[in-house]
């Protein structure tokens, strides 16, 4: 929750900024929410299910607010969760059951036609692993066997690319694929990749129609 509230900031801030600077240059702006899902699907040492294999096993809700600086140029701030599960392959150490996603994005239009509009995205931000560990089991006063719980958070960057279908200048759908990028949590050896396409919806508003 702090961490979703430090995103909220972080975009009160760039909108608080980039307004302005918008209005003073006359460049059409508008503000899209947008809520996204799909599958997600992690490449990397881990592994999950019976098989061993990396599968697109979990799901990733998406969510944010685009803010349009220009007819190309745009800022995004999103927030992402999905109930991944993956264990470390190599060793076995760790088992995740969430991760959480924070990022701020530069968005490129390579088009503004008024019905399809595709885009190519990148950004920063940091995610959030909470799972539990795998070896060392903690005894309690009830005597009782427990795996301790771990979280672990960390730098994190994406990119991505997609395209709104925009069937009404108030709203639109979207199609989009994105590539997150970080490492393995608590032992941070290697790298993780979370590959995650999705298709939802964007409210538009404010909108100057050259948008």
């Amino acid at each position: 929750m702090k961490k979703l509230i430090a995103t909220a900031v972080l975009l009160l801030v760039l909108l608080l900024f980039a307004s302005p600077w918008a209005s003073a240059q006359n460049i059409p702006t508008g503000f899209d929410f947008f809520a996204e899902a799909g599958p997600s699907c992690l490449s990397g040492a881990v592994h999950s299910g019976a098989s061993g294999q990396v599968k697109c096993e979990a799901g990733r809700l998406f969510g944010g607010m685009r803010l349009r600086l220009t007819r190309h140029d745009a800022v995004e701030a999103s927030y992402s969760w999905s109930p991944n599960i993956f264990d470390e392959a190599y060793p076995l150490l760790y088992e995740n059951y969430r991760l959480s996603s924070h990022s701020i994005n530069y968005v490129r239009y390579l088009s503004t036609y008024s019905h399809l509009q595709p885009f190519v995205t990148g950004g920063v931000g940091w995610e959030s692993f909470q799972g539990r560990g795998t070896t060392s089991p903690v005894v309690p006063a009830t005597g009782e066997y427990q795996l301790p719980v771990i979280g672990d958070s960390q730098f994190a960057w994406n990119w991505g690319a997609g395209i709104d279908v925009i069937p009404q200048r108030n709203i639109a759908l979207r199609f989009e694929l994105r590539d997150y990028r970080s490492s393995i949590p608590i032992n941070h050896t290697s790298s993780l990749q979370n590959i995650v396409p999705s298709i939802g919806i964007v409210f538009r508003f404010n909108r100057n129609r050259k948008l």
